[in-house]
């Protein structure tokens, strides 16, 4: 596989697609997380049309139920149909945090993909999931994933962009995931693996 380095062209070249599996309403707070969704959405250019928060008794945002493979992969295919993608980016094995609704998304989305339920010319790529130190080594690790085969390294506008769209979900900014949205790699670069048939 060539080295690939993603960039922001695709703003202006290309679609970005969002199927967010779940409304959030884990605390009861789903109507005002998928207000939430949508406005952070918007700050990254991504239209309501291009977005699906799913309300799916099956599919409820618990970090003690896990999801079904099948259900997730159902969701999958049928966003899959409807928008035709060129490429699906998901969650790895362990989801970047270990989040219970991560890894099943993952799970779901590989299964799809293997089990061909969506299209064969879509590629599939898993975001990488890193150890604690380089999760929140924020820039530092560019040096670290410049070595990866596909990687992205936001600019510093991306960067702003991308902590504006995040700081959109007040109900969920707990002391921590400010923290996160100021350290965290992700918020600045991001490693994916690419998934074969």
């Amino acid at each position: 596989v060539p080295r690939c380095i993603l960039s922001g062209t695709f703003k202006a070249t290309g679609r970005v697609m969002l199927l967010c599996l779940t409304n959030g309403n884990h605390q009861g707070l789903g109507e005002v997380r998928a207000e939430e969704l949508k406005e952070g959405s918007k700050r990254l250019g991504i239209t309501s049309s291009n977005l699906k928060i799913v309300d799916n008794d099956s599919l409820q945002d618990d970090p003690k139920q896990t999801w079904s493979t099948g259900e997730v992969a159902k969701e999958v295919a049928e966003f899959a149909r409807l928008h035709k993608p060129d490429i699906i980016i998901t969650f790895d094995s362990y989801g970047v945090s270990g989040h219970p609704n991560h890894i099943a998304t993952g799970k779901g989305v590989v299964y799809a993909y293997t089990n061909r339920m969506i299209c064969d010319h879509i590629l599939l790529y898993q975001l990488e999931s890193v150890n604690l130190i380089r999760k929140y080594s924020s820039f530092l690790d560019c040096f670290i994933s410049s070595a990866s085969t596909v990687y992205n390294i936001a600019s510093l506008r991306d960067v702003v962009n991308i902590q504006s769209a995040m700081k959109c979900h007040a109900s969920q900014l707990t002391w921590f995931r400010k923290l996160y949205v100021v350290f965290s790699r992700y918020m600045v670069v991001n490693t994916l693996r690419s998934v074969a048939v």
